[in-house]
């Protein structure tokens, strides 16, 4: 197969133009992601990841099952779980899985399209070469699959039970679709639709849905009594294990209670919710929200087409049904996020975290269309493809601000991280990976004593401990630098320090500063990596991460310090005011 791949990447420009345009976009992607790269937890990861491993290792088997807000993020702990106990706990293998995850619903969209354009009677009698065509597919599909409009779901490494709750019920839908037979083979494939349907309740609340729908779709196929019976009573059991002890979140609505008092807005909500990738690429604002619901409603009126074309014929049309049965299932993620997060605002339908499940339901729709598409007459298939262009570009033009530096909020993220492991209680730094609580201190303490996470790694690895010692600086050289803030926190016991400093022997800023007082003893620490273009412009240009931010002990005021540069071995002897303000 690979051998034929290679062949056939090689003998079409049209292929060759596909692959280099979902390798541009994908690799911004990947730039992006790198570029927002930081351990350090962020938001939920606090308690839904470094908690969750904490929990499962104090011999609490529960945590597998419970709730994160409404959801049961089961496949999700597995990988959280991987992450922790082989890869350090740093989200980094995470974040890849994200990627991967992506990378196996492309796989299955192939699948589909191989198949489905194979079967296609129209295609077949024009000698159309449907496996170049499902080649060419697939890279576009990549693209548009791999968009930096949810970057907020690629870079998070907490999110791969959103990748997860689009990609399952696409694969459980596939192997349904392709079970038709009574041989060995296709009951394997429905044993494995299913298990599949089944692992889809463990990715996020939407997923519950799967298998009802499953069990519809199978009725519609005409699958036989006993495979339908199956499917019913799987689903049933799969929904009393769910909601057995639930408990809904009390910050949320209800798609009752959104239906009974703001049916308007609930029905905005779902188009803006499906129409938000093209919210983005319409440049968001005013004309982005026009035009997303315009979007949504040709994508219902298009699949409502398509679903009673496809009932003529159910069992013929099993792959176009499990495409529409696939967008349906997208839909009704729409109304159930909107019944729940509608009391945040109609408008909250566009966040980028929403883009990717409605990204995976105008895939299906492209898919569902394409052998009619293809079968149009030149001039509309022209004018097909001119739309088509216009979309790729507006794709590519988008993708770059994944190229857009992230150097401060990766900072920011470090500092917090800092402040958490030295216990200083800073909650505007903190806010910058959670919101400042006894629970977070509380985990952070006890990830802190096991070494999990960032607390395991340099540069924040006991550095708490290291508090008090005594450094000898013996006749270490000068960094270039100044101490150009000194600022109070909520800890009354530290202050904040602000400046920057650089070692021209190593032509490097040093990650980690140790701040000493005047009997020698460590005080304090900061770490640098906040940019600085003004000292860029004045030193070096390797200087422009030379910026620091840390926190000091309060008696060390009034006294000289010095900050030793880890690593580097150069220090700068300052002086901390009194008080808070502009060093002198």
């Amino acid at each position: 197969m690979l051998k034929e791949l290679t062949q056939q990447l090689s003998g079409n420009r049209w292929i060759m133009a596909a692959v280099l345009f979902a390798s541009v976009v994908t690799g911004m992607a990947i730039a992006g992601s790198i570029n927002a790269f930081s351990p350090v937890p962020y938001w939920d990861m606090w308690g839904g990841t470094l908690g969750f491993y904490i929990a499962h290792g104090d011999g609490h088997p529960g945590i597998w099952w419970s709730q994160h807000n409404e959801h049961r993020i089961v496949l999700s702990r597995v990988l959280f779980w991987l992450d922790y106990e082989f890869f350090g706990g740093i989200g980094l293998f995470l974040m890849i899985m994200n990627y991967v995850i992506i990378a196996l619903a492309v796989l299955t969209f192939y699948f589909f399209a191989r198949q489905y354009l194979a079967t296609d009677s129209a295609l077949t009698a024009r000698q159309t070469n449907t496996h170049k065509t499902s080649l060419i597919f697939t890279a576009l599909i990549t693209a548009w699959l791999y968009q930096w409009m949810q970057e907020e779901n690629l870079i998070w490494a907490f999110q791969s039970q959103f990748f997860l709750a689009q990609l399952m019920p696409l694969i459980a839908l596939y192997l349904l679709s392709s079970a038709a037979g009574n041989d060995r083979a296709s009951n394997i494939r429905f044993a494995a639709a299913c298990l599949t349907g089944v692992a889809c309740a463990g990715t996020m609340a939407n997923g519950i849905i799967a298998l009802p729908l499953l069990t519809v779709y199978a009725l519609v196929t005409r699958h036989s009594m006993l495979r339908i019976l199956v499917l019913a009573t799987v689903s049933a059991l799969v929904l009393f294990s769910y909601f057995n002890n639930y408990v809904s979140p009390g910050y949320h609505g209800s798609i009752s209670q959104a239906l009974l008092e703001q049916p308007l807005e609930l029905a905005l909500y779902v188009l803006l919710y499906l129409g938000s990738p093209f919210f983005v690429l319409a440049g968001k604002g005013p004309v982005g929200l026009t035009i997303a619901p315009i979007a949504t409603g040709i994508m219902a009126l298009m699949t409502i087409t398509a679903l009673l074309q496809g009932l003529k014929n159910a069992r013929q049309n099993a792959l176009a049904l499990a495409l529409i049965f696939y967008i349906i299932y997208l839909a009704g993620t729409a109304l159930g996020t909107g019944g729940g997060r509608l009391t945040f605002g109609v408008y909250q339908a566009v966040s980028e975290r929403y883009t990717t499940p409605a990204l995976m339901a105008w895939a299906a729709l492209f898919l569902l269309y394409l052998p009619s598409v293809l079968n149009l007459k030149n001039l509309y298939r022209n004018i097909a493809g001119v739309l088509v262009l216009i979309v790729l570009l507006l794709i590519v033009w988008r993708q770059t601000a994944a190229l857009t530096p992230r150097d401060q909020m990766v900072f920011e993220r470090a500092v917090a991280g800092l402040a958490l492991e030295l216990v200083v209680h800073d909650t505007e730094q903190i806010s910058n990976i959670y919101v400042m609580s006894e629970g977070l201190l509380r985990t952070a303490e006890v990830a802190s004593q096991q070494n999990l996470s960032i607390f395991g790694i340099y540069p924040w690895q006991d550095l708490k401990e290291r508090m008090g010692q005594v450094v000898s600086i013996g006749s270490l050289p000068a960094c270039l630098g100044n101490l150009d803030i000194v600022g109070e926190v909520d800890d009354t016991n530290y202050l904040v320090l602000e400046g920057w400093l650089y070692s021209a022997e190593h032509r490097s800023p040093p990650q980690l500063i140790s701040v000493t007082n005047a009997a020698g003893e460590i005080a304090g620490f900061a770490l640098t990596g906040k940019p600085r273009p003004d000292v860029s412009d004045a030193v070096a240009e390797q200087a422009y991460l030379s910026g620091f931010r840390g926190y000091v002990h309060r008696d060390a005021m009034g006294e000289p310090a010095t900050l030793i540069a880890d690593r580097l071995n150069c220090r700068l002897t300052i002086d901390i005011p009194v008080i808070g303000g502009v060093a002198e």
